[in-house]
């Protein structure tokens, strides 16, 4: 995710690319793949993007050609890990000091939502779920990812709305943070 490129992103085709490019290699052959571009992520990029342009307009700086570039000095960077420091105060803020999120939990999370999703009306399949996860079969997700409780909520697109978790929307809500609910409308 660090090393993605504005250009790996694609709005029009709903798709992201993981691919190695001059920031970074990849772990192996099967970790270049073509994942789904969920609408609710492709809003939040979108608004970052514009922003990021934006600023970088305003600054006189040339356009970047990370999604996530590092720190904002002359020279273009990629992060190396994912800024545990924000982590930490944007935990703090939202009163849950302490518990530990890291680049595992969200993909641990993702492999979750995703296994709920259908594919053509049916459920989707284990196979198409360890390919987005750039692994060579199942068994990792079925081992390692797939334990999910007997509740099944099945829906056409992964996506992680606060109002489905009515404690944490209380909490941020409590220490001030604003959940905007981003339709399907609104990205189109």
């Amino acid at each position: 995710m660090l090393g993605l490129e504005v250009g790996d992103v694609h709005f029009e085709r709903a798709t992201g690319t993981f691919r190695p490019n001059a920031w970074r290699r990849l772990k192996n052959q099967g970790s270049a793949r073509v994942l789904p571009l969920w609408p609710q992520l492709a809003a939040i990029l979108r608004d970052h993007l514009n922003t990021r342009t934006a600023a970088e307009v305003l600054e006189g700086r040339p356009p970047r050609s990370l999604l996530f570039p590092g720190a904002s000095s002359d020279r273009e960077r990629c992060l190396d890990t994912l800024p545990r420091k924000a982590f930490a105060a944007l935990l703090q803020r939202a009163g849950m000091a302490g518990q530990e999120v890291t680049a595992k939990t969200f993909r641990h999370t993702y492999c979750s939502a995703r296994l709920q999703t259908v594919d053509g009306g049916s459920p989707v399949s284990p196979f198409t779920v360890s390919r987005e996860l750039g692994h060579g079969s199942r068994a990792m997700v079925e081992k390692v990812y797939s334990h999910l409780g007997t509740f099944r909520c099945r829906s056409e697109e992964v996506e992680y709305r606060v109002e489905a978790f009515p404690k944490l929307a209380e909490r941020l809500k409590a220490h001030g943070f604003v959940t905007p609910i981003v339709t399907v409308e609104q990205v189109s």
